[in-house]
């Protein structure tokens, strides 16, 4: 196939996305129909069926999306070379979580719909596993090279570890989303005072 016309496909499944993407963050999932997301993008109902059968398969897309905006931006971070200090690394990590979710695409706004429905939708739940696992392993291989250098307990379990740290990135969103009372800095504050001065490396 010429090369134009893939080019073409993907603007026209990113029209879709980014349509569908606004319906969610204004009405929520469920409150939108397929017919408010043609509207928006301004296309026939064969147009956007021809890439998305539904609102499952936009929502698993937009899930993926998102989650690979936030890796792509948090993996020079945890993968720099002599690695950062895991504070630094908790600081930066939320200010660039924080850009990128609360930023034009709003994808901090729809998170804990995609989180809800991934409990009820085995194929989001696929997507949202697979993605964890991806994010999951950034931050182990950044715990043990915390490791090598001292910055953290060699006995702990580096995979423990990490999954706290992914915990941190999630809570951080939706305290930010249902309450509003936070932001990167005062947050990666917060954690660090919960190390005692004694035990900071």
């Amino acid at each position: 196939m010429p090369r134009v016309s893939d080019e073409h496909r993907e603007r026209r499944r990113q029209q879709i996305l980014d349509a569908a993407r606004r319906c969610f963050i204004r009405q929520g999932f469920h409150q939108t129909s397929m017919a408010d997301i043609f509207a928006e993008a301004d296309l026939s109902a064969g147009a956007v069926y021809r890439y998305f059968k539904g609102k499952d398969e936009l929502i698993a897309a937009i899930a993926d999306q998102a989650v690979n905006g936030i890796v792509r931006l948090i993996e020079p971070i945890v993968t720099a070379d002599p690695p950062p200090r895991l504070d630094e690394v908790v600081r930066q990590g939320l200010r660039t979580t924080s850009e990128f979710a609360f930023g034009e695409d709003g994808f901090g706004r729809i998170a804990p719909q995609v989180w809800a429905e991934a409990t009820r939708d085995p194929r989001l739940a696929a997507v949202i596993a697979e993605k964890y696992e991806t994010v999951h392993g950034l931050l182990m291989n950044l715990v043990v090279a915390e490791q090598r250098v001292g910055r953290i307990a060699p006995d702990a379990d580096a995979a423990d570890v990490a999954k706290v740290l992914i915990s941190t990135l999630m809570g951080y969103i939706l305290q930010r989303v249902l309450i509003g009372n936070v932001d990167p800095d005062s947050y990666a504050a917060g954690l660090a005072a919960l190390t005692p001065p004694e035990q900071q490396p």
